[in-house]
């Protein structure tokens, strides 16, 4: 009887402990897309977190990726941000990839 009760109660828990893979920055599209040129890096970094890469030869470009499984089809997909700053730490172009078309 016990091995029956611990058979179901990890048969129940099992089905709890699936988490998708998930790697990088966590990319919020609404978010993604309040981010605009001329905002300040403080203010980018406020919205989005800090970025998953910092480029040592490209100081002033932050770029944020997330890596995911998509539930309904299972594939691995891949979106992201990267914003190139000017001098005074104002966003001067931003390119988005992998998120929804706006």
């Amino acid at each position: 009887m016990r091995t029956i009760l611990a058979i179901i109660v990890l048969a129940l828990l099992s089905g709890c402990m699936y988490e998708p893979i998930h790697q990088g920055n966590r990319i919020n599209p609404n978010e993604a897309y309040l981010i605009q040129e001329g905002d300040t890096k403080f203010r980018i970094e406020q919205a989005l977190g800090t970025p998953v890469l910092k480029d040592v030869l490209h100081p002033n470009r932050a770029t944020y990726i997330e890596q995911f499984e998509d539930e309904e089809s299972g594939e691995l997909k891949t979106r992201g941000i990267e914003i190139t700053y000017d001098e005074a730490l104002r966003a001067a172009h931003i390119r988005r990839f992998g998120l929804d078309n706006r």
